[in-house]
């Protein structure tokens, strides 16, 4: 797995630290991909200063806060740069109530990383919405749904690498965690989908870019069935939603020493027991 600042191959870049990762292609335009956290839009910017690099776009995966939070600080950098999403992504960025939540959420990501941002997440719009089978020149769009209904994809034919935000799942010291939020059967389906390109380099929303995804994705197919599992037994044991969260914290956010902030990691969790639950139930 390449999880190192710098090039990975063929002028795509890992500019931020992996756990957070923005990529960078560079060609006949420059793209670049998510945007990781506010406090990080500075390094950003230095970074790509140091390639003397402007970027033409910023792609965005779906609209959570770590992907999405240093959207403003690059667009303010680069006026001229358009920003590409998907249309729910655009209009969950035009809710009053979304933006305080993302600014609650980046806030509390700040404490946990020890760092401050000079400047406050700010609500920004949307340049460019794709959908299944668009792009632009140098990429196509997968819908990837089940992380989240806005949740897209970006395949890089000539680059032969694509993507994925979180809807593969999320990489952390080896360990595979599955990210089924708003749909457990969609973001099966939604793997599934990617490993058609399994013969490609699979960019993470976290962790880094595997050379090939085959193995990855397959594994994570497998990590996706088991957790599901695990979830339908302790509801089985317990007949409580919020138990089940309390026992999958102790065993994973607090067995594994996660680094994501608490508040962020249990509304994810709370949506994926919440998911797989009402598909069971019908």
């Amino acid at each position: 797995m390449f999880s190192k600042l710098g090039e990975f191959r063929d002028g795509i870049y890992l500019l931020n630290a992996p756990e957070m990762p923005v990529y960078l292609v560079k060609g006949r335009k420059n793209y670049l991909i998510d945007s990781a956290f506010t406090f990080m839009g500075g390094r950003i910017l230095e970074h790509l200063g140091e390639l003397d690099t402007e970027p033409h776009y910023l792609l965005l995966t779906h609209s959570h806060y770590d992907h999405i939070g240093a959207a403003p600080v690059l667009k303010k950098a680069f006026p001229g740069m358009k920003i590409v999403a998907s249309a729910r992504t655009a209009e969950i960025l035009r809710k009053p109530k979304a933006i305080e939540l993302i600014k609650k959420l980046e806030e509390e990501a700040e404490r946990v990383f020890g760092e401050a941002s000079e400047e406050e997440f700010e609500a920004f719009g949307v340049d460019i919405t794709l959908s299944e089978g668009e792009g632009l020149e140098d990429f196509s769009v997968l819908e990837t749904p089940g992380h989240t209904k806005c949740s897209i994809s970006f395949v890089f034919p000539e680059k032969e690498i694509i993507f994925v935000g979180d809807a593969a799942g999320v990489m952390e010291d080896g360990y595979i965690r599955p990210q089924f939020l708003s749909s457990y059967s969609q973001y099966v389906a939604s793997l599934k989908k990617i490993m058609k390109y399994s013969h490609f380099s699979l960019a993470l929303g976290h962790g880094g870019i595997f050379p090939e995804g085959e193995d990855f994705l397959k594994r994570s197919l497998e990590r996706t069935v088991d957790f599901r599992k695990e979830i339908l037994e302790l509801y089985g044991k317990f007949r409580d939603q919020e138990r089940v969260a309390e026992k999958i914290y102790e065993r994973e956010y607090k067995g594994l020493g996660l680094l994501q902030p608490e508040q962020a990691y249990m509304i994810n969790l709370r949506a994926m027991i919440k998911a797989v639950l009402r598909e069971e139930e019908g």
